[in-house]
């Protein structure tokens, strides 16, 4: 397992300058649910689609340990929160609706 691997989150979210990566697969309504929710709330988030992006698929199977899609990973001040499915309660907890108000900013 190289170093790249392991840091892909934290890669993409200092690439594109976001603080949420969601990792998607094709046909997959519970991915299109999620990101949906973050377009109605404004949120910039990067996308990544582990079938067509091997080293994606990886660290989210291998490195994570989850299969189920999509799954998301949110920096907030007290660390990365990470969850996978479809889960609106916790893109409202830790995204959309966060208590420290930086989510949305």
């Amino acid at each position: 397992m190289t170093t790249d691997v392991i840091d892909l989150t934290q890669q993409i979210q200092a690439r594109d300058g976001v603080a949420v990566v969601i990792y998607t697969k094709n046909d997959c309504r519970q991915c299109d649910w999620s990101k949906k929710l973050l377009d109605k709330a404004g949120i910039h988030y990067t996308a990544v689609n582990v079938e067509e992006d091997a080293t994606a698929y990886h660290y989210v199977t291998e490195v994570l340990g989850l299969r189920q899609m999509p799954v998301l990973i949110a920096s907030t001040p007290t660390g990365d929160e990470k969850w996978s499915g479809f889960q609106p309660t916790k893109i409202k907890e830790h995204i959309t609706e966060r208590a420290d108000g930086e989510a949305a900013g």
